[in-house]
């Protein structure tokens, strides 16, 4: 026997998932309608089965993912090792379906679910086995304080001794229902037991009604007494009204004899009327819309769809809360706790009518913040190839009001200025462009750095733990070989859109017929971002290594502590400088396109450096670089007294890290 069996026999003595899901052997209280009400008896009242099963079925239905946040992000984690156990099978013997199912099902009827965990040689949760709710009673230990849950293993749930087991908060995955003191949830069934009385007993009422024999409801009375004889002829001929099947026949008297109605027939009683509220009384109970448990006798079209709306935020939302507060707060360890969470997605749930739903997809894709295979993702269906899915579109005709243009002025001084105001102009626009741009390169960086530094990490811990530099050394040295290929597939998207939104832009400025091609640039200035990018990261990754080594430092720690910078930080820059810089980059290839000998410098904004200020103005040839290499911009007088070195030519903005300014034709 292994250690955790073990383990389990001794603490818990629930090894086997056919002990723990004996049904409770527990009756209920009687209710006032004369019906004994228990969890399992109110579950053969069609109106109850039928809310639990909508509850269960929809809960255990919805994808449940693990994802990894990244400051105001999340990205799904399909490698957690908590992801196959919450997504495909908790245990051995169940799917994710099933347990969820059943454990909303004892949400639904005893308002508390549980599942005792089982751990591997790591302390990591690596089983989930569910445990009936009428065998667990959570309390607080006079003793400590702490919680603990006491388990019945007895087959026949005697509450006795001998048959309780105490098991610790940390060992149990315990999802309560309302509840009114915080320790456990209150039976639903228990709260509702009257009505659902009232449920069963109609119900009994009139099964036991149509299947009394006679319906005639009433007595025969003859003007005379009766001889032995005759009253057994009397009876014997009115026994073909009696049973089911002989209901509704005409009686036949004779001899004087009149028939009296006794009783109140159903109709007067509103026997019908009762069964129906009784249903919508459940349905309140839970929240469920009547429609979904098939009472349609107040149901439109419209209000269907507004009512199973509201069911997906007023009803299942709710317990989606106590489920993924209750699953991240106990199954998640404390290092994973902060940056780990699982969530259900009920974005299926919220799908209106296919031409509602492309009306909303058609008004997101035009205004820039969803992708064609966003959308594809959002009906399930595979991204388009190359990444020609992945270009944003962003509107050009909407303008600022301050960008419309005014009355050509008449003077050759003042059209000079006009035709300046209007370039800067063109250039704003440009800025908003690219700053438009700056959260969609972000979200491309940030999938590349969330990447590269799970793979820095794992491979520090495999090969750096050992201190096995070679190995070490050929694993960068591959996996730098070979990242490009994943950067490129990432920003292509992003940089697509933007060089097709910039050359229309400079096309208007400059009047030209039709937007210069700039496909051949964009692609060189792909490879040069991804130089770039990987020569920075080897770069760093390699000075942190020998730096660590050199000062006999843990190399893994001090390698994390880079890798969390970089997650925290390196997206938002890259982001803020590749917007400004390709969006200029395109700009002077196009404008060298359209004829532009001349390009000036534009300072945007009016909160720019003194820097910019400087530069503001600045008019070169288009082949010319605006600052060459060894160039120093003096801050004399400046705020700080610190000069910029130039260490590259600069044919264009930015000048320093995130430079908003742009080029405009002179």
């Amino acid at each position: 026997m292994g250690f955790i069996a073990k383990l389990l026999q001794q603490r818990s003595n629930l090894r086997e998932p056919g002990d723990w899901l004996i049904e409770a052997l527990i009756g209920g209280a009687e209710t006032h309608a004369g019906k004994n009400v228990s969890e399992e008896e109110a579950m053969k009242y069609s109106a109850v089965y039928a809310c639990v099963r909508v509850l269960a079925e929809t809960v255990a239905s919805l994808p449940l993912k693990v994802y990894e946040r990244d400051g105001d992000a999340k990205y799904a984690d399909n490698e957690h090792y908590l992801y196959h156990l919450l997504h495909t099978k908790p245990n051995p013997h169940t799917t994710s379906f099933g347990w969820r199912e059943g454990a909303m099902a004892h949400l639904g009827l005893w308002g508390n679910a549980y599942a005792e965990k089982q751990f591997d040689g790591g302390g990591r949760v690596k089983a989930l086995w569910p445990m009936h709710p009428a065998r667990v009673k959570p309390y607080i230990s006079e003793r400590n304080g702490e919680k603990f849950y006491e388990v019945n293993v007895d087959p026949q749930n005697r509450w006795e001794e001998g048959n309780r087991r105490a098991l610790p908060a940390e060992r149990v995955l315990h999802i309560p229902g309302l509840s009114m003191n915080g320790i456990e949830g209150i039976s639903p069934i228990a709260v509702a037991r009257q009505a659902i009385g009232v449920g069963l007993a109609a119900e009994e009422f009139g099964a036991r009604y149509f299947g009394s024999g006679t319906n005639i409801g009433g007595f025969v009375k003859h003007p005379e007494q009766l001889s032995d004889k005759a009253e057994a002829s009397l009876r014997k001929s009115l026994e073909q009204y009696q049973g089911l099947s002989k209901s509704h026949r005409v009686m036949l008297l004779e001899e004087g004899m009149e028939f009296q109605s006794v009783g109140i027939p159903p109709e007067d009683s509103q026997f019908l009327e009762t069964r129906e509220f009784q249903v919508r009384e459940i349905a309140r109970i839970y929240h469920i819309p009547p429609h979904m448990i098939a009472d349609l006798s107040d149901a439109t079209y419209s209000n269907i769809e507004e009512q199973s709306l509201e069911f997906v935020v007023h009803t299942i939302r709710p317990w989606l809360v106590r489920w993924e507060q209750a699953i991240n707060t106990s199954l998640f360890g404390a290092t994973d706790r902060g940056r780990h969470f699982a969530e259900f997605s009920v974005d299926g749930l919220l799908r209106g009518d296919i031409e509602s739903r492309y009306n909303a997809y058609a008004t997101a894709r035009q205004w820039g913040w969803m992708s064609a295979n966003d959308v594809r993702q959002l009906e399930n269906q595979n991204p388009l190839p190359d990444d020609q899915g992945d270009i944003y579109l962003v509107p050009m005709n909407m303008v600022p009001a301050d960008m419309v243009e005014e009355e050509e002025p008449e003077t050759e001084e003042q059209q000079a200025r006009y035709r300046h105001t209007l370039k800067l102009r063109s250039a704003s626009n440009r800025h908003r462009i690219a700053n438009s741009y700056e959260g969609i390169i972000e979200d491309a960086a940030d999938r590349i750095v969330k990447r590269e530094t799970r793979a820095v990490r794992r491979a520090a811990r495999k090969h750096l733990g050992e201190r096995a530099m070679d190995t070490w050394e050929k694993w960068l040295s591959d996996f730098y070989n070979e990242f490009p290929d994943y950067i490129e597939r990432q920003m292509n998207g992003p940089l697509e859109g933007l060089a097709e939104i910039i050359a229309e832009a400079t096309a208007d400025e400059v009047g030209a017929d039709e937007p210069a091609d700039l496909e051949e640039f964009r692609a060189k200035y792909a490879e040069t971002l991804t130089v770039r990018h990987t020569n920075s990261s080897r770069g760093q990754i390699e000075d942190v290594v020998a730096t660590a080594m050199d000062e006999e430092e843990d190399v893994i720690a001090a390698l994390d502590e880079r890798m969390d910078e970089w997650e925290e930080r390196r997206p938002r820059k890259v982001a803020a400088n590749e917007s400004v810089q390709a969006s200029n980059a395109f700009a002077r290839t196009a404008f060298a396109a359209y004829g532009v000998t001349k390009l000036r410098w534009a300072a945007i904004g009016g909160d720019t450096c003194e820097f910019c200020q400087e530069m503001d103005g600045k008019v070169v040839g288009i082949e010319q670089n605006f600052l060459d290499r060894d160039d120093e911009l003096d801050a004399e007088g400046r705020e700080g007294n610190e000069n910029i070195n130039v260490f590259r030519p600069i044919s264009h903005p930015p000048l320093h890290q995130f430079c908003v300014c742009q080029i405009i034709p002179d």
